[in-house]
């Protein structure tokens, strides 16, 4: 039987997800995906002592209100806001329906796993670099980068 690396089948699962999403084909995969990717890149960071976006995510709260939130309090709260757990989940007190905005939910998905995937492995696979064109052009790259200089370096992401 084959053995498969979990970074080599989160990055296949990133590749796939970035291609889908370019192509406009299935926000609801890129969304699956995208939240499978995230959940091995985020323990794959936190073995290598690298900080994930869930991680990130709680320093900047604690810089803006002084007060770190519980690790998987923001971890189920990105995966609501971003659509993964509508995804993966049906409780018993769930609806059948569910409102979602799946493009923007799909590349906010994206964006979030890309992000582990570059802090753990860099940026120069080809599927990062088209997802990384596609936001710079899409979410206005240059004023995104003057409002980025403007952040205390305590709350910008760690890089070693």
């Amino acid at each position: 039987m084959p053995t498969f690396l979990k970074s080599d089948i989160a990055r296949s699962q990133l590749e796939t997800a970035v291609d889908i999403f370019l192509k406009g084909l299935s926000y609801h995969s890129v969304i699956t995906l995208a939240g499978a990717a995230s959940g091995i890149l985020d323990g794959l960071l936190l073995a290598a002592s690298k900080e994930p976006f869930v991680d990130y995510a709680r320093r900047v709260h604690a810089g803006l209100h002084g007060q770190m939130l519980g690790r998987v309090k923001v971890a189920h709260y990105i995966e609501q806001r971003f659509g993964i757990s509508a995804h993966k989940h049906l409780y018993e007190t769930d609806t059948d329906t569910v409102e979602l905005d799946l493009e923007r939910q799909a590349a906010n998905a994206l964006t979030k796993a890309i992000g582990d995937y570059i802090a753990l492995s860099g940026q120069e696979e080809p599927f990062v670099k088209a997802f990384l064109q596609w936001s710079w052009v899409t979410m206005d790259g240059q004023a995104l980068m003057r409002k980025y200089a403007e952040v205390p370096p305590t709350m910008r992401p760690k890089t070693e």
